[in-house]
């Protein structure tokens, strides 16, 4: 299987968003799933293409050459693709996913998974979009969503888009047994 996992890619990641993002990794790595995500030394990405490399995964990474010029690709990825604008980035993070898993991130994280929310509304996507949710940062999140439901803002329930859970293992066992 192919995951496409978005996530922080900030230094000053917190430490429980790093150990899930290490978890997921070596778990992905435990199936023989492929990784790919964007290609980041630091956060959630660096982690957890740290622990799927280090557990014998593959990890594949599409980044901006404006990262790449600024020394934040990372160094032990599988293979990468390398990317102009965030249009082609995304769509090369999409491309041939058989699941999307957001760990904890910020308004890039978020930007990514709702890309993918909108085309699972619309049919575009069928692949299974799951959250992390650490220590709840993703909470807001579902309230917000319930709150579009409940105001009919929704093309069906909240989790027709998304599936919330709170740790790494479940997303795997989610995703294992879809």
């Amino acid at each position: 299987m192919q995951v496409t996992v978005y996530g922080s890619s900030s230094p000053r990641t917190p430490a429980a968003y790093l150990a899930a993002a290490r978890e997921l990794g070596v778990a992905c790595a435990g199936r023989g799933w492929t990784v790919v995500n964007g290609a980041g030394k630091d956060g959630c990405m660096g982690a957890l293409t740290d622990a799927c490399r280090a557990a014998g995964g593959t990890v594949r990474g599409v980044i901006l050459r404006k990262f790449v010029d600024e020394g934040l690709l990372h160094p032990t990825l599988t293979e990468c693709r390398i990317a102009h604008d965030m249009r082609a980035r995304k769509a090369w993070l999409a491309e041939g996913a058989e699941a999307f898993v957001a760990l904890p991130g910020g308004p890039g994280t978020w930007e990514e998974l709702w890309a993918i929310a909108v085309q699972r509304q619309i049919g575009a996507i069928t692949a299974p979009l799951v959250l992390i949710d650490v220590d709840g940062c993703y909470r807001p999140l579902r309230d917000q969503l319930e709150r579009a439901a409940s105001d009919g803002l929704l093309y069906g329930p909240p989790h027709h888009l998304l599936t919330l859970v709170p740790t790494a293992a479940a997303a795997v066992a989610l995703l294992a047994g879809s």
